[in-house]
């Protein structure tokens, strides 16, 4: 009889007992890593390649380039959010998890994980870049993004950043919504990505990502070529940061819908005048 108790008490902790298979930190920290550095040895690797292709011409881009250059960022992330959303939920952007983590969708305590992670896939991504071209890639500017200071306006490169991001925040939590249908997930950040360097990559190069910005141009650093580091804070981390999390508070706002009380007679009963008054004709 003993036994037979004891059997039972294990059998039903065994059915209380739900096992969820999580991946640790360090196999999160990792995919964050090498998404940001396929994303940088792709994406300012694309930038590259078309310069060396152009040689001398004029415009060294053109508007064709540039729907190239936008096609290669959208598609190694529609790959790398398919390969590796899964694992680590795949920010790849600092500003993205910093958004998650201002409207409590991630714990801050493991977000200096993720931007270590992601800041050294970025680096990592821009050496590759330095392995693939040779010294060329430093001469060619390591697909870094700056803007023209003479040109455009400081407040112009800020806007485009700040609103740049938050479009790529907003879209990201819109795909990936329950409600939505996040199986196009990739495809859609992926599109997006495109859309908005379309029109911001003639302004600042369209970083949308603090980390992309940062590690081509310490590899240039490191190489001895050209960089815009009084830029770096100003318009390629701090817009970003603030653009992402005021398109989550918004996205939060107008995704929730409100509690409205209403009498129970109202709320379930349906207007079935006309046929009651049918009936009583007959």
């Amino acid at each position: 009889m003993l036994f037979d108790i004891i059997e039972w008490q294990s059998r039903r902790e065994k059915e209380e007992t739900v096992e969820e298979q999580q991946h640790t930190l360090a196999q999160r920290a990792l995919a964050e890593g090498l998404g940001t550095a396929l994303l940088v040895l792709v994406g300012p690797g694309s930038v590259v390649a078309t310069l060396a292709l152009a040689g001398k011409s004029v415009p060294a881009i053109t508007g064709a380039d540039l729907l190239g250059i936008s096609f290669a960022f959208g598609l190694v992330i529609a790959a790398v959010v398919y390969a590796l959303g899964k694992v680590s939920g795949c920010h790849i952007n600092p500003a993205i998890t910093f958004a998650l983590a201002a409207t409590k969708r991630f714990p801050w305590k493991e977000v200096p994980v993720y931007w270590a992670s992601q800041v050294g896939g970025a680096v990592i991504g821009a050496l590759g870049i330095w392995a693939v071209f040779a010294h060329t890639g430093i001469d060619l500017g390591m697909g870094q993004t700056s803007f023209n200071e003479h040109g455009t306006a400081w407040g112009q490169a800020i806007f485009a950043e700040g609103i740049g991001t938050f479009i790529l925040m907003f879209a990201v939590l819109g795909i990936v919504d329950s409600r939505s249908p996040n199986q196009l997930a990739g495809i859609v950040i992926g599109g997006v990505v495109v859309a908005i360097i379309m029109v911001m990559g003639p302004i600042t190069g369209a970083s949308l990502n603090p980390a992309r910005a940062f590690g081509p141009e310490l590899v240039s650093a490191i190489g001895g070529g050209a960089t815009h580091w009084n830029q770096l804070i100003p318009v390629y981390v701090l817009p970003g940061l603030i653009g992402s999390a005021l398109a989550a508070a918004v996205y939060d706002f107008l995704a929730n819908p409100r509690r409205v009380a209403r009498p129970i007679r109202e709320a379930v009963t349906t207007n079935d005048t006309a046929p009651t008054a049918t009936a009583a004709t007959h």
